[in-house]
């Protein structure tokens, strides 16, 4: 395609936009087609079940890091200030 005017340089034509369309309907088509075609990959229950896998995984991860924290704070004391002022005083040794 050589533009008629400079400004019309990367415009399609009427015949160009039309050949683009038709291509895209006609891979849409098939695409519609293999996809109906192919087989459902998961079994009508394995939703649920994979879900219910999750909460136990969810679960077991969260009793883990709760006694995970409860076994580092027994040797760790901590000796936290009465109040504000106390934090704020410059301790006298």
């Amino acid at each position: 395609m050589t533009p008629d005017h400079p400004k019309r340089m990367g415009r399609l034509t009427s015949e160009e936009r039309r050949r683009i369309f038709l291509a895209k309907q006609q891979t849409a088509g098939a695409m519609l087609v293999r996809l109906r075609a192919a087989p459902s990959a998961a079994a009508p229950g394995d939703g649920a079940s994979r879900r219910g896998r999750l909460r136990v995984l969810t679960a077991a991860m969260i009793v883990m890091l709760l006694g995970g924290g409860w076994a580092a704070s027994q040797p760790v004391e901590l000796c936290l200030p009465a109040s504000i002022v106390e934090t704020l005083m410059p301790r006298v040794e």
